[in-house]
Parts: structure tokens; C-alpha cells; sequence
């Protein structure tokens, strides 16, 4: 691990969102606080339902209502549903359980699809400590539809002795402008059963966008789910939870017994939600973001977009020491990445424990400083970079040039991400020349040379250096390794620029600038991976103790991370002051993000050869034939398939048959369906 400042200061935040909760699933307005997880003052989602650290007032509704006509232009299962339960003044009355129930039987699904998920820790505080917040699904045993619809109950009632049904944030997909939207409704004061209805609250969109430091252009909202690994920290799961307590007496009270209790038939652990959020991700938010690589005419910025995420982390996710056994997944030190690229190339074979077991074993087990809540790349970040490769998008030693700069900092890295913004504004000042006909796809490859281009004045480089260094290697199947930019960098563009970059300049452990072959990459990586496992705790706390003040400055939907140090820590830390900026966020609309089951802490929850929709449940599909399989012609062989996914995208009986195609055979629910 090493120590790299995570900063832009073109992108700087008017305040950081600070108490959010670990599956957000809604926007709202922000209130002023300086009281939150991480003692910034400054702006945090409190009422809005992007959880604050302490419990809010009941809102008044506002004055000025909305146009809820806008309900009939959109498709997603809680527009049509609110269409015939809303009054014209967005007001409305029904038992939570019951809309749940109505919006399941909208999908066709009983009652018994109805999951609840449950999380405590003190992102949310309550009268006797932490308090829990409940998430919901519908259609939980359908694969297809799982993820469609997700609903949460943030907040304790007036009391603080009960979650507050009234006090609901929603969010659906509508397949029609292929986005999720959200939806909160607060209680009504003076009414103790009305809610008045928000339809897409613009405030509070750090939640579920990018990071302050990264530009957010061109991006979807995806749901959130923070822990995606086993043990899930703070999370109800089966057999054991993890530093999950709720109170003795929130556990009788009536709302949360009926809907979250341990009696409750719609209890279920967290590894189910785990794979739900996994498929929104995948079926849904990914084949979005996707399909622009086919739109003509190309636009550079839309192109660039679709390379942001092999760059700047748009998502963290984090990972916790299962305590028993010392089990911790590998991305912790080596970025998961490299795993979706080395399988790409080769598949199965290669002989690394990074690569093969991906998680580390850390001694003794059952330590007391065991490793908890460490940020990584996020996975919706890995998937998405694994299915731009499997859509032929990029090719897998590409990306593996990118993986390859800045390696030891696997989350992240301030200098892969201002390299992709450095290049950003040269192309924005000098675009590539489009027709008619040029569609993103064709941009990728040469605006991918562009970000891998060291431009010195924009890095702060001395030395008589020329104006514009590539970071590329002398050999077709080599790559350009750095280790740590923030050592080597002036190092890199004087090798770069002398045409000097040699195999031999690196140390075993991957110090310094040279050129790799991909084997000799991998065991570089396994060199760095195992002095990590065998270096003990002490070194893995504290990165997790840096990338946790990262985060905390600038990722707004952080969870609780326990055990983080103070501002003032993580200032010296970071080298920098983590008080919120003046200057505006240069966020545009949030990511979405795709992922398919990578690690679970050493149980792989889909593998690397499913690039679809891992959800629970259901019977097993029927095999759709070469509908399943990525084609570089048109169209497909079964023709009932190939219409249900052609009437919804034409590219794919117009040019080729390839991934996002196969995808959409399982995310348009077309029978027969794919093996998953």
C-alpha cells in the first residue's frame, strides 16, 4: 500500500454530504449540519433521506407542489402504481406493507416475494444507540425482476422507538428511458397517515453520483449497496452478522416486528440483497450505460465518458475481515481489475494466489485489529470494465495498460484519474473529427491513447521534457508498469520521453518504471500481494485508515467506518485539509454501474464467465440457444428471443449479436432465457 494524494482542485465541493446510508436509495433536500460521521461542516442529506447521523423533524410539505402529471410519461412499476394512489397534490394514504404487496402483484409476484434487509450502525442514531434501516425488495425470487424496485425506511418515528413507515425513499427502474428514478414521500404534519409525494428530488445527488473530484458527465443513478462481500459489516446475514445489533426493544416495536423482525417472513440476509444489487447493476444500469457506445453521430465527450471508469474510481465498495477465519478479499491489495483482464485473455490457468484464490489469508485469525470496512475499486467499476472488454469494446491488453500505472494504489489513484481529466479538456478543446457515421465505439481507441499521454504542465513535471510524452510500450504485448506515481512519475516521463524503459529497471517487488510482459506483470503482482498478506494488520489499518479519509472527503454516500481517524488525522494523512471547498462540485448526473459477482471473500458468487444478472431464485432456465453467446453477426437463432431483444434494440439484429445483446435476453425477460 502507499500513501498518494487523492485531490483535483478543479473539482472542489461546496460541502460534503456526510451521513449517508450504505444502501441509498433516494435524493432530497440537504440541511445544514456540522455534526456528522465525519465532523465536516458543511452540507449533509438529513431530511432528504440520505442518512444523517441524527433523526429529523417531520417535514412540512412544501408550498409549491409539483406537476404530477409528469407520473403518466414514465414506465417504472412506482410511477404506475403512485398514478392511481396519489391525489393531484402528490398526497398519499396507505400502509407501507400494503404498497409493497400492490407494487409486487403490478410484476405479477405473491406476497411471499416481499425481502427485507436490515442494517445498524451508527450512520443513524436512535434513542438506545445505532438504529436499523430497513431495505425492500418485490419479485425477490425472480432474477428478472428482483431489481427492479427497491423501497427503505430510514428513520425512526416521532418517538424513536419504531422506524417510521411514513418516512419512505423509493427507487424503480423505468425500462422505457432506461434509468432508475426516485421517489421519497414524508409524513404530512398533523396527519398521522398522510405522506406527501417527491418525484425525482434534485438535492442530495451526491448520493448516488461520482465523487467531488470527478467529473460526473454522462452517467446513470444505480442502487447502492457498500458492503458487496461477505461478511457484510453491519448487515443482518445469515448464519452469522457481523457487528449488527439493533436494540432489544426496536425489535418489539410494532412497524419493524411486522416488517424486519426475527419472526418476520420477509427477513432476509444480506448475501440475497448482495446479489440483487449485483444484477441492477449488470442487467440494468450497465447495458445502459453501454448501448451509447453504438450511438452516431459520436459525440467525444459521450466517448470519453465510456472510459471514465477505467480511470477515475466513479464508486467505491468495502470489504471486511471475516474475523473468525483472517479471510479478506484480494482487492484489498491487488485491484480486481487485473482479474477480469487476465481471465479475458486467457481464462483459467494462470498460477497466481491473487488471481486463483482471490481473497488473503491474514494471521493469526480472530485478531482483535482485524481489517474492517477497507475501501476498493467498486464493482460496479470492475464489471463494467469486464463487459466493455466481453463487447469487444476495448481489448483486454488495453485495459490492462491502464491497470498497470499506479498498480500499488489499486483504489483511488489520483494519477490515472487526472489523466483522464487532463485529456478531457484536450479534447474538448480539439475534438476528433466525426461523420454522420462515426459512431463512440470508433472514438475508444484513439481517445484512449490521448488519456495515455502525459502532458507535464498538467502533472506538475520539471525538466526539459517534451510537450506530450505517451505512456506506451516498445513491445505489442508488453505493458508500461508503475508502481507508485507519486515516487516515480518524473521518473516515467524522463525514461518515456529518453525512449529508455527497460524490463530491468523494476525490483522484484515492482518499485520503479519498466516495460512487462503479461506474465512477469502477474508475478510482480503476486510478489506485492503476498508481502501485503504477510506484512500483518498493522499495515493494512493503516491504508484502510488513508483510503478511509479519501472517502470521507470525497465519496457522499460513505458508510459508517468505524475507528476512523479525526479530520485533523486524516489532514496530515492525506496532506491536505479535509474542510469542504468553496468552489462548486463538477458533478452532471450520476453513474450508473454494472456488476456481476466477483468476490465474496472467498466464495465467488457468479464467475468470471457469467457477464449477466445474478439474482436469486427461480427455476432453471431454458438454454436460448447461440442467443446466449457473442456473435459477430447480426441476429440469433431462436426468433422468438431475437424479436424480444431486437424490438428493444435494433443494433443487435442490424450489426452484431455481442454482449450487451446477450445481456438483454435476461434484462428484457425474454423466453427462453439464458443460463445464468
Amino acid at each position: 500500500m502507499h500513501r498518494s494524494n487523492f485531490i483535483d482542485a478543479r473539482c472542489t465541493p461546496t460541502g460534503i454530504a456526510t451521513g449517508l446510508v450504505t444502501v441509498c436509495l433516494s435524493l432530497g433536500a440537504c440541511n445544514e449540519s456540522s455534526d456528522s460521521q465525519s465532523g465536516s461542516a458543511g452540507q449533509v442529506c438529513a431530511g432528504a433521506k440520505c442518512d444523517n447521523a441524527e433523526p429529523v423533524d417531520d417535514p412540512e410539505p412544501s408550498g409549491e407542489q409539483e406537476n404530477f402529471d409528469g407520473l403518466r410519461d414514465f414506465s417504472d412499476p412506482i410511477a404506475v402504481w403512485l398514478l392511481d394512489n396519489a391525489d393531484d397534490d402528490g398526497v398519499v394514504r396507505v400502509d407501507y406493507l400494503d404498497m409493497l404487496v400492490d407494487i409486487a402483484r403490478l410484476q405479477g409476484c405473491a406476497t411471499d416475494t416481499i425481502d427485507s434487509y436490515v442494517i445498524s450502525d451508527e450512520l443513524v442514531v436512535g434513542e438506545g444507540g445505532a438504529f436499523p434501516r430497513i431495505v425492500n425488495t418485490v419479485c425477490s425470487n425472480d432474477r428478472t425482476k428482483a431489481d427492479i424496485a427497491f423501497f427503505a425506511l430510514s428513520f425512526p418515528d416521532d418517538d424513536g422507538t419504531d422506524v417510521d413507515p411514513r418516512n419512505v425513499e423509493m427507487f424503480a427502474w423505468d425500462s422505457k428511458t432506461r434509468t432508475y428514478r426516485f421517489y421519497k414521500m414524508q409524513p404530512i404534519e398533523g396527519d398521522s397517515k398522510a405522506m406527501q409525494l417527491e418525484i425525482e428530488p434534485a438535492e442530495c445527488a451526491d448520493c448516488h453520483g461520482v465523487p467531488s473530484n470527478v467529473d460526473g458527465s454522462f452517467m446513470h443513478m444505480l442502487p447502492i449497496m457498500n458492503e458487496l462481500s461477505a461478511p457484510w459489516e453491519h448487515w443482518f446475514a445469515a448464519p452469522v452478522s457481523i457487528n449488527h445489533v439493533v436494540d432489544a426493544a426496536i425489535l418489539e416495536a410494532p412497524n419493524y416486528k411486522r416488517i424486519a423482525g426475527v419472526d418476520s417472513p420477509f427477513l432476509k440476509s444480506a448475501a440475497r440483497l448482495e446479489n440483487t444489487i449485483r444484477a441492477g447493476f449488470s442487467q440494468r444500469v450497465a447495458i445502459a450505460r453501454l448501448r451509447t457506445r453504438r450511438a452516431k453521430p459520436a459525440e467525444p465527450a459521450v466517448a470519453m465518458s465510456l472510459l471514465r471508469p477505467l480511470f477515475c474510481d466513479e464508486q467505491v465498495t468495502y470489504q471486511t475481515e471475516d474475523g473468525a477465519s483472517g479471510i479478506i478479499g484480494s482487492s484489498a491489495a491487488v485491484d480486481s481489475g487485473f482479474h477480469s483482464a487476465y481471465f479475458a485473455l486467457q481464462g483459467v490457468g494462470w498460477p497466481w494466489e491473487w488471481w486463483n484464490d482471490r481473497i488473503m489469508r491474514l494471521a493469526p485469525p480472530g485478531a482483535p485489529d482485524a481489517v474492517n470496512m477497507m475501501p476498493v475499486r467498486g464493482e460496479a467499476m470492475i464489471v463494467y470494465e469486464k463487459q466493455l472488454m466481453a463487447s469487444r469494446g476495448l481489448k483486454p491488453l488495453q485495459v490492462l495498460r491502464v491497470r498497470a500505472l499506479d498498480w500499488g494504489n489499486p483504489a483511488m489513484s489520483k494519477f490515472r484519474c487526472d489523466l483522464w481529466h487532463s485529456a478531457a479538456e484536450r479534447v474538448k478543446a480539439n475534438p476528433p473529427e466525426v461523420t454522420a457515421t462515426t459512431r463512440n465505439s470508433h472514438l475508444l481507441k484513439g481517445l484512449l491513447e490521448e488519456i495515455l499521454t502525459i502532458v507535464p504542465k498538467d502533472h506538475g513535471l520539471t525538466g526539459d521534457l517534451p510537450d506530450r510524452i505517451a505512456i506506451a510500450p516498445r513491445a505489442d504485448d508488453t505493458v508500461v508498469s508503475l508502481k507508485f506515481a507519486d515516487e516515480s512519475l518524473q521518473e516515467l516521463a524522463e525514461t518515456l520521453a529518453a525512449s529508455a524503459i527497460d524490463v530491468a529497471e523494476c525490483n522484484a517487488d515492482g518499485e520503479g518504471v519498466c516495460e512487462l510482459g503479461i506474465r512477469a506483470l502477474g508475478e510482480t503482482l503476486e510478489t506485492h500481494f503476498k508481502s501485503i498478506e504477510l506484512g500483518g494488520r498493522d499495515a493494512l489499518n493503516a491504508e484502510r485508515n488513508r483510503r478511509g479519509c479519501l472517502a470521507r472527503r470525497f465519496y457522499a454516500n460513505q458508510p459508517f467506518i468505524p475507528d476512523l481517524p479525526s479530520e485533523d488525522e486524516c489532514s496530515a494523512l492525506l496532506g491536505f485539509e479535509l474542510e469542504p471547498e468553496s468552489d462548486p462540485t463538477t458533478g452532471g448526473e450520476s453513474t450508473g454501474e454494472q456488476s456481476t459477482g466477483e468476490e465474496t471473500m472467498g466464495e465467488e458468487t457468479v464467475g468470471e464467465e457469467s457477464m449477466g444478472d445474478p439474482t436469486t431464485g427461480g427455476a432453471e432456465p431454458v438454454v436460448a440457444g447461440n442467443c446466449c453467446e457473442v456473435r459477430a453477426e447480426p441476429g440469433c437463432e431462436n426468433a422468438v428471443v431475437q424479436a424480444c431483444v431486437c424490438d428493444n434494440d435494433d443494433f443487435c439484429c442490424e450489426t452484431e449479436w455481442d454482449q450487451v445483446c446477450v445481456n438483454e435476453v435476461a434484462s428484457f425477460g425474454c423466453q427462453p432465457a439464458c443460463e445464468s
